[in-house]
């Protein structure tokens, strides 16, 4: 159904940006409430960030921690424009299908930050929405749009 496009399913996950240095630290306060690491990865290109999935409890919930790996990490600006706090980097929506989702926030107006869907962590594909994506309601946030190839 048309309507349904871009098929949003569920979120993927809530990702908060942690100071260069602090990501191990992090990640053993967050393992204190109960989270339990899941994935580890250096993700290069223009993301420069070095990240850690935690799955929530026995749940299906993920918080990603980002710790830049560079002045150039999109992380490490968000960092800078927090005063050098740590805190909310974006909301990741699940899709079944990146490039159909890509094209139908285009077709919609919106403004998509990346030319075309890329890979991501995980061996996802990805790509991010704007904050400020439309003029008549700006969402405030940044969104990752994710698809996973898991279950090809």
């Amino acid at each position: 159904m048309k309507d349904q496009i871009p098929g949003f399913l569920f979120i993927d996950h809530i990702a908060i940006a942690v100071p260069a240095g602090q990501l191990d630290a992090q990640v053993k306060a967050y393992e204190l409430l109960g989270f339990r690491e899941v994935h580890r990865e250096e993700v290069l290109g223009t993301d420069q960030v070095r990240e850690v999935m935690l799955r929530v409890g026995d749940s299906d919930n993920l918080i990603q921690l980002l710790e830049p790996l560079s002045s150039a990490s999109p992380v490490q600006k968000l960092l800078e424009k927090n005063g050098g706090r740590g805190g909310f980097a974006h909301v990741a929506y699940r899709v079944r299908d990146a490039h159909v989702a890509f094209d139908a926030l285009k077709e919609k107006g919106f403004r998509i930050i990346d030319a075309a869907p890329r890979p991501g962590s995980r061996g996802t594909t990805i790509f991010f929405v704007h904050p400020r994506s439309r003029e008549d309601a700006p969402f405030g946030y940044l969104i990752e749009v994710v698809q996973a190839h898991e279950h090809e």
